[in-house]
């Protein structure tokens, strides 16, 4: 039975007539049909985009056969509102709308369940799921669930452990399959609160009654990225549950393969098949095997094996002759009298062409003579021997091979020509350069010259030589891909094929070949697209007769050239990693892929500059939404292959050894830099889904911390500390927030941030005493504070402040009376310092030169000199009394630093400020008493300090230099020393 959309039925009661069926109309009053499934004996289920169910049953034979259409009632619930289309994706969800996926139905299943008369019908919408019996007779629902509220349950505790709301994920249910009592769900969801990562999930409901729980629930490892278009590509994904004892699953879309473990305990089981240019159009099972319906390989089968891993082994069922050919259509075009005399030739190009020849015959013998006489194994591997240089010849030979089946070509095939295609048609010539470039390869190994290969000079480097066959084999999966875009975007490929041949001077004499036959032909030179992309797009930008709309417009689409080839590159690159690679070989030396090529007309450079374009040139110049999403979906693909291609070109390097060389590290330093000046973009035209997405891919910490702070999202950026604490995420932001000046945020953590907060900031000793005190550590905060305060010298002021909240903190702590009292007492000496700092005259400061507001710390002995010295010329006996305060604050234990030394400088400083050989000697209290010495004396006897520790002895005051000519003076001598008689009689000192 077959459906149109407009609901006209065609059933055959024999397939193998194809002319004999007949043809009715479901009458759909306008609505168009949605799906067919499958319901026998009873017919099939046919259900329509407005979500009405109808019941197809063929009667009757012959002549009288006949299809029946009758309508399955719904219940007003559920299924009458379900065509309604949410907008909750683009406008936010809501209690009343949980899903934000369309509640139309998205699966009917069709099993025989308990009814041995009938059948069992589920129906899968995005919140419910119906269950009805349905027979001949009657239909009728069994039930109704919201699953939607029960997966939401589990997600929320599997996935994010409970720290999110259900309310705020946006799920989506996929599919499903029958399993005996059990339904198995495939559901997707995404929180936009938390990242920007899809999960999809696995959820068993037993249906033995009406369910209230998941009888088992699993998160697969495969995700997606949320983009505008995701409800699409979601919409294409399908399940076959295959083996319950195993779990085994298989998850398709219409190129992609995902065969995995449902189940926890195998859930680490898992890997993707994909298939260069295949297209999946169906897929069933019979008899436990998994078969797909394929657009070029017809039908297939896939079996998956356990060893380590899932392993794939694809077997085709049907041929589809234009997509695959026997190895006899490909390089036949040498009959057999030209082999022999190729084999015969005295030209060791030819004997090996001879010996591949031979190899695809099935003449393994004779080709393994013909090597082992032109290349015996005696000739040990090396660098750019003859071997490697006759195998990277042979092999871009056959990629620009000449097409010797096409009349145009005929005067520029060589005599000596092997093609390896018949076809004419351009497609189908690539799709056999592929096949013969296999050929080859298989033919290297077969006779044993694939492990002698070592490699050659390309491009001022080393490159093995199994890796330029690899090249050629890339490009020749970009070549299928980039014609396949050619038919998309005709005008503009065929402008820049144009371009690309000029730079080549491609010419032919032949005017019937066109410049698609010339270009598609030399696939060794494929990446000259990408330089006459670019080079286009710089003209028409800098044109003046071109709009600007025109110019954006071009390099949209150059964009999605760029986007097409790159992806079947990638795709290429996640096949099979074995089949070129030679496991004897063992370089040391860095090897550049010629996608990373960075020389003036190299791709990278080329992917570069479309980045560049279209950050500069495209996106500013949108004039609509439309276009504007499409191109930053173009720039997340242009940088997702960029930094794929550096980020495995660094990790190589480290595989290799060289994570501690300087080399690596200079890698290392120029990736980050370009990692972040590729995805910068996205938060500068507020992508931030996308900038996200990028930056958990690649771990660009610097673009996640931005983001969260730009767009002040304190959770999320709590979400990306908690995901990547293991990988320093947290240190990152701390020292971010200090680069940036903003401390307060540094120090405004949540409770779980708190120790990594302490660990970072026991290494920023001066910002460790705020979190203190936010955690209400004061003691530990003073202890911090007054250390700092010591430390300072840069700034007096910060310094009083440092040691009076030293201080405050000790005082607030409230520990023991012992360990305040010794806190509070170290900064009172401190503090002492600082006043005598403050107190110097302003004459002394501004003889030095000293700002209050920023002047140094200095240290007791330069007050000391301050205090005593010439530039405080108006000095009393205070400041004289406050110079040998100081003494007690130097420490005696430095060796560089005579205290008692210091102490005689003071005096002898005091006594010549005034003039002892002029005074009258009749009266010597009477006279010497209005001197310095001796007011500096009195005022710390009246201050209650011991004068005897005080004052030097008069013998050592006498005899000091510094006095000069002074000490020698009979009038002075005689005056100190009655002086000093006079204090120690009042002392009471003998």
């Amino acid at each position: 039975m077959a459906m149109s959309p407009e609901g006209v039925i065609r059933y055959w009661s024999n397939a193998a007539h194809e002319e004999s069926y007949i043809e009715i109309n479901a009458g759909l009053q306008g609505h168009e049909g949605h799906s067919l499934t499958q319901a026998l004996p009873l017919g099939c289920i046919l259900t329509t985009t407005t979500n009405a169910l109808y019941l197809m049953t063929p009667i009757g034979s012959g002549r009288q056969l006949s299809v029946t259409c009758r309508s399955l009632g719904t219940s007003q619930g559920m299924l009458a509102g379900i065509g309604r289309r949410m907008s909750s994706f683009m406008f936010g969800s809501s209690a009343s709308h949980s899903n934000s996926f369309s509640q139309s139905i998205e699966r009917v299943h069709v099993s025989d369940g308990n009814n041995v008369d009938g059948k069992m019908l589920h129906v899968l919408t995005g919140v419910h799921l119906q269950v009805w019996s349905i027979s001949d007779d009657e239909q009728k629902i069994l039930f109704d669930v919201n699953i939607d509220k029960i997966f939401r349950d589990y997600m929320c505790e599997v996935i994010w452990e409970d720290e999110c709301d259900p309310v705020d994920l946006h799920t989506w249910m996929i599919d499903l399959q029958v399993n005996g009592d059990d339904v198995m769900i495939m559901a997707a969801c995404w929180n936009l609160d938390i990242s920007s990562t899809i999960y999809f999930v696995f959820g068993s409901l037993d249906m033995r009654g009406v369910p209230q729980s998941l009888s088992s629930f699993t998160v697969i490892k495969h995700t997606a990225i949320y983009n505008e278009g995701i409800e699409k590509k979601l919409a294409q994904y399908r399940f076959l549950f295959l083996d319950a004892a195993l779990s085994l699953a298989y998850v398709h879309t219409s190129d992609t393969i995902l065969c995995l473990s449902v189940s926890e305990a195998n859930q680490e089981m898992e890997n993707t098949f994909k298939h260069t240019n295949e297209k999946i159009l169906g897929a069933g099972c019979c008899d436990g095997q998994a078969i797909f319906f394929t657009k070029a390989h017809g039908l297939l089968t896939i079996t998956a094996t356990f060893e380590n891993d899932f392993t794939f082994d694809l077997t085709s069922l049907t041929v589809n002759e234009s997509a695959w050919k026997d190895e006899s259509a490909i390089l036949s075009t040498v009959g057999p009298e030209q082999l022999l005399d190729m084999s015969m030739s005295t030209d060791d190009n030819q004997r090996i062409k001879a010996a591949f020849l031979l190899c695809m015959r099935k003449n393994i013998k004779d080709a393994q003579a013909i090597v082992d006489e032109v290349l015996p194994s005696s000739i040990l591997p090396g660098h750019d021997c003859f071997l490697d240089r006759l195998v990277v010849s042979l092999s871009r030979q056959l990629v620009d091979d000449f097409p010797a089946s096409d009349p145009r070509w005929a005067e520029s095939v060589p005599k000596d020509m092997v093609s390896a295609s018949s076809s004419l048609i351009l497609h189908h010539q690539l799709e056999d350069k592929i096949k013969a470039l296999q050929y080859f390869i298989a033919f290297l190994k077969t006779v044993g010259l694939w492990n002698r290969m070592h490699s050659i000079a390309a491009d001022e480097q080393r490159v093995p030589t199994c890796r330029v066959l690899r090249e050629h084999a890339e490009k020749l999966a970009a070549a299928v891909a980039l014609c396949e875009l050619h038919r998309v975007h005709s005008a503009v490929v065929d402008s820049v094929i144009k371009t690309a041949l000029t730079k080549r001077s491609a010419v032919s004499s032949n005017s019937a070949l066109t410049p698609q036959d010339l270009f598609y032909r030399e696939v060794s030179k494929l990446d000259d697209i990408f330089w006459a992309l670019v080079q286009t797009e710089q003209n028409l930008i800098q044109s003046d007769s071109v709009t600007h709309i025109d110019a954006v417009t071009f390099l949209s689409k150059a964009n999605s050239v760029f986007e097409g080839v790159l992806r079947a590159i990638s795709v290429f690159r996640q096949g099979p990693k074995d089949e070129f690679e030679q496991p004897t070989l063992q370089l040391q030396e860095e090897y550049v892929t010629w996608t990373a090529c960075k020389h003036k007309t190299g791709l990278k450079t080329m992917l570069l500059a479309q980045h560049s374009l279209t950050v500069q040139h495209g996106i500013p110049e949108c004039i609509d939404r439309h276009t504007r999403a499409t191109l930053i979906c173009q720039l997340v693909s242009l940088t997702e292959f960029l930094l794929t291609e550096e980020s495995e070109r660094v990790d190589s390097v480290k595989t290799r050894g060289g994570d501690g060389s300087e080399r690596y590290a200079d890698m290392v330093k120029a990736y980050e830099k370009d990692r972040y000046r590729l995805i910068q973009p996205f938060l500068q035209f507020e992508a931030y889904v996308e900038a996200a997405a990028l930056a958990e891919k690649y771990l660009d910490f610097r673009i996640l911390t931005q983001m969260c702070d730009d767009t002040d999202n304190r959770e999320k950026l709590e979400h990306y500390m908690k995901l990547f604490s293991n990988k320093g995420f947290p240190q990152f932001v701390f020292n971010w927030y200090l680069s940036e000046g903003k401390q307060a945020k540094l120090m405004n953590q949540s409770m779980s941030q708190h120790r990594e907060l302490t660990a970072f900031l026991q290494s920023h000793y001066n910002l460790s005493w705020l979190h203190q005190i936010n955690m209400h550590d004061f003691i530990g905060a003073a202890e911090v504070l007054k250390s700092l305060g010591q430390q300072e010298e840069s700034n007096l002021a910060k310094r009083k402040t440092f040691l009076s909240l030293a201080k405050l903190s000790a005082l607030a702590s409230g520990e023991s009376e012992e360990t305040v009292k010794q806190i509070t007492e170290e900064v009172n000496l401190e503090q002492e310092i600082v006043l005598h700092q403050e107190s110097l005259p302003h004459d002394v400061l501004v003889a030095e030169g000293l700002d209050t507001e920023y002047m140094p710390v200095l240290s007791p002995e330069e007050l000391v000199d301050l205090y005593i010295g010439e530039s405080n010329s108006a000095a009393t006996e205070y400041d004289f009394r406050k110079a040998l305060d100081l003494l007690v604050f130097i420490d005696k234990s430095d060796s560089e630093t005579d205290v008692e030394s210091l102490k005689l400088k003071i005096w002898c400083a005091v006594i010549l400020r005034d003039s002892w050989t002029d005074m009258d000697t009749d009266d010597p209290l009477e006279k010497s008493k209005d001197t310095l010495f001796y007011k500096t004396i009195e005022h710390a006897f009246y201050d209650g300090v011991d004068i005897k520790d005080y004052l030097p002895s008069v013998q050592e005051l006498l005899s000091c230099e510094q006095l000069g000519d002074l000490r020698h003076n009979p009038s002075f001598k005689y005056l100190v020393k009655v002086g000093y008689q006079h204090i120690q009689t009042i002392l009471g000192i003998d």
